[in-house]
């Protein structure tokens, strides 16, 4: 089935009541909460440049007009992403035994893995553009609270106009670490004690993704206060399947190991290609049988307009073969050939009336998307005193992660991604190519039979249609999915 491209933003909030795993009775200052916000880019790392608006002049009010709004649309719809697309958090406490005291979670937070689009056609994604991971410690506003407005843009100073890319300067006067947050509607009380931020990479493939390091700003550590002190950094995403226990079953595991950090620590990503590479989470068996039920009809539908425009296809090769043909046959053979060619233009007709007809049937659906697979996703900072106690920790957070692809212990800094991943290259299972060809062929095969009725093909069509359907209900069954009759 064709892969839709899902590149509309879509954001994921992942958030802690807590973050020190502070004793009771502890000072409430000392408190900080860990956010994760996922989006197709990255808040801070990938700000924009904003050109300045000037005033409209003689002769160019018009354009200018339209440009005005233009702007801050750009500004206020990215906000209206990240408040519409929140998660709601469960609250999911980590128990005094379980959480180390060295690290900083946030909440476990429930989403759904995968999203069924049905433009044009039925299709799986993953559930949100998967670029980039920011982690935000801090003290937040409440939730109520909407601080887009008061976001001092990222202004192209007048001397940068004219010069490359890299040689460009803001103008503006507010360039902290909260102002850039309020472009997202992050709203942090002060200054954010630290943020993080990762990118996806997916392989070509589909098959596996790894996170890189796209910068960090430490302003201070979440687990020491003495003055210099400095701390290994890690932090690392955890996909679950969601259940009552405290026995989750762990789909993925990726980690970015940042190395030795420290108060007043900036960077804007390391390079190096030595991040691991990890698995994508397959689509569950109970999840596919639920995307097989709920998009029944447009899966039928959609499979017979898809086999109707491959028909047509071979309907034009077959007519311009006849065509040369006739152009070289003999007088006994020409007449024959014609009446073959009329019978395909008729056929050709008919089926583009039906692909016709197919097509405003499905539009007529009205379809929204579906979402499938809920998982609950973990993300946590950890800072320790060495590299070795780092691996430790890594190792007792992931545990024998079998999502790995090869052979794999992390121990440096990973490096800046600088391309956005499509969900196109996401592969959602290994069995897909297989029911796919028997998928099309079964569609194949019922499109040819519908054309041949009466007609003296009718019988081999039949049976045709007859093997397809036995083949595709093989490929069904594999997947565990009910049969066609």
């Amino acid at each position: 089935m064709k892969r839709l491209i899902c590149w509309i933003a879509c954001l994921c909030l992942l958030q802690s009541q807590y973050a020190y795993a502070a004793k009771e009775g502890k000072d409430s200052k000392d408190s900080v909460v860990v956010r994760a916000f996922v989006n197709d880019t990255c808040i801070i790392a990938d700000e924009p440049f904003y050109m300045p608006v000037a005033a409209p002049q003689d002769g160019d009010s018009q354009a200018r007009a339209k440009f005005l709004p233009l702007l801050g649309l750009v500004v206020g719809k990215l906000a209206e992403l990240y408040i519409n697309n929140k998660i709601k958090n469960s609250a999911s406490h980590y128990k005094a035994g379980v959480a180390r005291k060295d690290t900083r979670y946030a909440m476990s937070s429930q989403l759904n893995l995968y999203r069924a689009e049905f433009e044009p056609s039925p299709s799986l994604v993953i559930n949100a553009a998967l670029g980039c991971m920011t982690i935000v410690a801090g003290t937040f506003k409440p939730e109520t609270t909407d601080c887009t407005a008061a976001y001092v843009p990222k202004t192209l100073s007048p001397d940068s106009a004219g010069k490359p890319e890299d040689q460009w300067k803001s103008s503006r006067t507010d360039d902290s670490i909260a102002n850039q947050l309020r472009r997202a509607n992050v709203c942090i009380e002060g200054n954010a004690k630290a943020v993080y931020e990762a990118r996806f990479e997916f392989s070509k493939d589909g098959t596996a993704y790894r996170l890189k390091d796209a910068g960090y700003r430490v302003d201070s550590l979440l687990t020491a206060d003495a003055k210099g002190a400095s701390r290994t950094t890690l932090y690392t995403l955890k996909i679950s399947n969601p259940s009552t226990t405290d026995q989750q079953e762990v789909l993925s595991s990726a980690w970015v190991n940042i190395g030795t950090v420290s108060a007043g620590t900036r960077s804007r990503g390391k390079g190096g290609d030595d991040a691991p590479w990890l698995r994508v989470p397959p689509l569950s068996a109970e999840a596919r049988r639920s995307f097989d039920d709920k998009t029944k009809v447009p899966q039928e539908v959609s499979g017979e307009i898809e086999a109707l425009q491959r028909a047509l296809t071979r309907n034009q090769r077959m007519l311009a073969g006849m065509d040369q043909r006739i152009a070289t046959a003999g007088p006994d053979l020409v007449e024959g050939l014609k009446q073959e060619r009329t019978r395909i233009a008729v056929q050709n007709q008919s089926q583009e009336a039906e692909l016709d007809a197919r097509k405003a049937e499905y539009h007529d659906l009205r379809l929204a998307p579906l979402e499938f697979m809920p998982v609950t996703a973990e993300v946590a900072v950890t800072e320790t005193e060495s590299e070795k106690a780092a691996q430790v920790a890594l190792a007792d957070m992931v545990g024998n992660t079998s999502d790995v692809v090869g052979s794999y212990v992390g121990n440096a800094a990973t490096g800046l991604l600088s391309k956005r991943v499509s969900n196109s290259d996401l592969k959602l299972d290994d069995d897909g190519s297989e029911y796919e060809r028997a998928r099309a062929q079964y569609f194949d095969a019922l499109i040819a039979a519908n054309a041949s009725q009466g007609g003296a093909a009718a019988p081999d069509a039949t049976r045709s249609l007859l093997e397809a359907k036995n083949k595709y209900n093989v490929a069904r069954l594999s997947l565990g999915l009910e049969q066609i009759k």
